[in-house]
């Protein structure tokens, strides 16, 4: 398909260009600032926005149904299922292996996943033609569906790795307002013209990939990142155990709990009438307008706190219409599956927060962020249709549902005001460390010991950061040692780097974030951040882990 966004051009890698606009590279927006003035600074990700709307299509129209009813039911949570098994196996390979996937990989990757999503789409047409929908066959179609179609999104938010934290929410919620557009149209269609209408827009990702890679990427746009939002957080506090179990815990127990909604009470799809159809469209678009003006206005709680109290309140306000309106489901449908639409756009921007802070292949972050969501949910929803048989207590049912949201949002924001507070409390001792440590006169000649007490250090390997592959790829590459300033040394000689572009990359390549290389040298961000971003153009490597790479090549 397209060549891989971070590694096939421009010497800042994707860690650089996030951390960089964290630590305040790029410039405040003016709260002033009308929406229609910042949108052209992000269109050149518009055939980025379409490609991902696209492949949200294929699956929405062939496994979905085109939200003609809630879902499909056992046709999109059981295929959804069998997908995530698959999935599975390609994250227990990544996993073991702790490698990168090539460019030429990547791009035969998004070719097979969008020629699979055409060939399942396709598929759907002749079965319906032949009249053989409901069976065995739907079912292994949509699960192709949802496989492929789940590969081509990983494809695009691949390319996004490396975003500030506004390029990446504009291009993900624009992309999830394009394809809600695209579907509600899929869903004026008569079966099986919607399906057809499917392929093509899987299909129409291969020119949209090859347009975008000849735009620039999207970590040089000049966009902001919030040191508050899940992009300062993943890469800044990721030592953090209950950060990552309150991520985890959280959206999996929003994925529960749209499970349960999505099928209210019985586990049956829930049929939208023409007019509640197009309430839900409405919904989602206007929250994905403004989401987008919130970004792009520095609100920088809209993708903490903000975004899970969002899915809380539409989660409890379905439920209070299911019960206030037995019988017109469908009016508490429109905000069950609005929540679901919120909680999809939500996971493509954490997902790419994870793959700019993390050193594994991207294919993991996204591979896991998808297991656990969808996976939560569809057991959820499986689950529902069993108990049914069983008469499950519908009262019961609301509680369950009710307790899992409020827990889910409450424990997100709990953790992330001790997070923020743990933040500001060590930049302060941090500061305070610092201003002693000039009074030595020697102290200038040696490297700033790391911020992590040795205890702290030991979350940084704990099984649980490991698994999220946040953990240091190597011990080897973070010796602390003179012979990795030895083979900086080298390195400077062959790429003529500079004495003090030497000192930097010494610090930067032993796991230093640019703010503590600043603090090491006695420098401010700014200039540890043109450094690096000079070494990046004078050696033309691409990320931090092909750095660690080029140095251990000086260890044989």
């Amino acid at each position: 398909m397209a060549k891989e966004a971070e590694g096939a051009a421009g010497p800042a890698d994707a860690a650089l260009a996030v951390e960089g606009k964290r630590e305040g590279a790029s410039p405040a927006g003016n709260e002033n600032e009308s929406l229609l003035r910042e949108l052209p600074r992000y269109s050149t990700l518009l055939p980025a926005a379409l490609g991902l709307a696209f492949s949200r299509v294929g699956i929405l129209t062939g496994a979905y149904g085109s939200y003609e009813s809630s879902d499909k039911g056992l046709f999109t949570d059981g295929a959804m299922l069998i997908a995530l098994a698959a999935l599975l196996l390609v994250l227990l390979a990544l996993w073991l292996w702790k490698g990168q996937l090539e460019q030429r990989t990547v791009n035969g990757l998004g070719i097979a996943c969008a020629a699979g999503e055409v060939a399942s789409a396709l598929t759907l047409v002749v079965l319906c033609h032949l009249g053989l929908m409901g069976g065995i066959w739907e079912l292994l179609a949509c699960a192709a569906c949802t496989l492929f179609g789940s590969g081509c999104m990983f494809y695009w938010l691949r390319f996004l790795k490396g975003s500030a934290s506004a390029t990446a929410a504009v291009t993900v919620f624009s992309a999830l307002a394009a394809s809600e557009v695209l579907t509600y149209i899929a869903a004026l269609l008569p079966a099986p013209t919607d399906f057809g209408m499917a392929a093509l827009m899987s299909l129409a990702q291969i020119p949209c990939a090859v347009i975008a890679c000849r735009r620039p990427f999207s970590r040089d746009i000049d966009s902001d990142s919030f040191p508050a939002d899940y992009f300062g957080l993943s890469a800044s506090a990721i030592e953090s155990r209950r950060f990552l179990i309150a991520n985890a815990v959280g959206i999996g127990a929003m994925g529960v709990v749209s499970g349960f909604l999505r099928g209210y009470p019985d586990g049956l799809p829930i049929a939208f009438t023409p007019l509640t159809r197009l309430a839900y469209a409405g919904v989602v678009i206007a929250v994905c307008v403004a989401v987008m003006a919130c970004v792009m206005h520095r609100r920088e709680r809209v993708f903490t706190v903000g975004a899970f109290t969002l899915m809380e309140v539409c989660a409890l306000f379905a439920l209070f219409v299911f019960v206030l309106a037995p019988d017109r489901l469908d009016y508490g449908a429109v905000f069950a599956t609005a929540m679901n639409a919120f909680m999809v756009g939500f996971v493509w921007y954490v997902t790419i927060a994870f793959m700019t802070a993390g050193w594994r292949d991207p294919y993991y972050y996204a591979c896991a962020g998808w297991i656990i969501w969808l996976g939560s949910r569809a057991v959820a929803r499986v689950a529902l249709v069993e108990f049914n048989q069983f008469s499950v207590d519908t009262p019961l049912m609301v509680a369950l549902i009710a307790v899992l949201a409020a827990v889910s949002a409450q424990l997100l924001q709990t953790q992330f005001m001790s997070i923020n507070q743990e933040i500001v409390l060590r930049e302060t001792i941090d500061g305070l460390a610092q201003t002693s440590a000039q009074a030595s006169a020697h102290k200038a000649e040696e490297p700033c010991a790391p911020a992590l007490s040795d205890d702290e250090a030991l979350n940084w390997r704990s099984h649980i950061v490991r698994i999220m592959g946040l953990d240091i790829p190597d011990e080897s590459a973070f010796e602390r040692t003179p012979a990795i300033e030895e083979k900086v040394h080298q390195m400077g000689r062959q790429f003529l780097l500079s004495r003090r572009e030497e000192e930097v990359l010494v610090l930067y390549a032993q796991g230093y974030t640019q703010k503590r290389v600043a603090d090491a040298l006695f420098i401010s961000p700014e200039t540890a951040h043109a450094h690096i971003k000079r070494i990046y153009a004078k050696t033309e490597l691409h990320s931090r882990q092909e750095i660690i790479d080029y140095l251990e090549s000086f260890t044989n």
